[in-house]
């Protein structure tokens, strides 16, 4: 199985959960490991991809994803969880206790009311229907149920971008740039992140600060062939005039 390079992580995501539900962990891992090329992938992805690896017998690899998430997102109980299992599996039962102490611990109420969990799942819900509502292109709809997960996990940068995206769709430029700048703050150098942040900021006339962020975007990905056709967009632009 392979993943055209267009396929953004959070997309990545939401086949690579499809594939994990019918115990394609291989095809789990595949998914997940193309779409981390730039590094994308945000704690519930990289969650998903350690336990693929641990369900393929690398528990070395799968450690070091858990280890990610929690790097992005240290109060996520289920990636304790899952951290203190392959622990175990690996033989260390003084590391595998402390994982599950954090995880009790986190498995109180937070700020939102919630236990971290709790939390965690009622915002991927709502992620997950703002994705349904923008399917069907009800982008208002899909907008609310975005930012009604912002409010119980604003370090959500996949929820970030989604919503920066519905946003850029709605034409809404200002906000959209605004949001995308916030999903960069949480997960500096993202790609697509840097691309779509620089559209909006190019559709909303800010030619100067489109070419910043696409310039920024080169430097941490030299390779990227898409920022050519920007640059040249950019480029007739100014040359057209207001």
């Amino acid at each position: 199985m392979s993943i055209p390079r267009s396929l953004q992580a959070p997309e990545a995501f939401a086949v690579a959960r499809e594939r994990f539900a019918v115990r394609d962990y291989h095809g789990t891992v595949l998914l997940l490991t193309a779409a981390d090329r730039d590094g994308a992938l945000y704690p519930d992805a990289l969650n998903l991809l350690g336990l693929g690896l641990a369900m393929i017998g690398r528990s070395e690899e799968a450690l070091d994803a858990f280890d990610r998430a929690l790097a992005g997102n240290p109060r996520y109980v289920e990636a304790l969880l899952n951290r203190a299992v392959t622990l175990l599996q690996l033989g260390d039962a003084h590391g595998a206790q402390e994982s599950f102490r954090r995880a009790e611990q986190y498995g109180r109420p937070d700020e939102s009311g919630y236990p971290a969990v709790v939390a965690n799942r009622l915002a991927n819900s709502h992620a997950g229907l703002g994705d349904e509502y923008r399917a069907a292109g009800a982008l208002t709809v899909a907008i609310d149920q975005y930012r009604a997960a912002l409010a119980l996990r604003p370090g959500f940068a996949d929820i970030q971008f989604k919503l920066g995206r519905t946003l850029l769709e709605h034409g809404d430029h200002r906000a959209a740039a605004e949001t995308l700048a916030e999903a960069l703050r949480i997960q500096p150098g993202w790609l697509d992140g840097m691309l779509l942040r620089g559209m909006a900021l190019y559709l909303q006339g800010d030619l100067d600060g489109a070419g910043r962020q696409w310039d920024e975007a080169a430097e941490h990905h030299p390779d990227e062939s898409r920022l050519e056709v920007y640059r040249s967009m950019l480029a007739r632009r100014r040359s057209v005039g207001p």
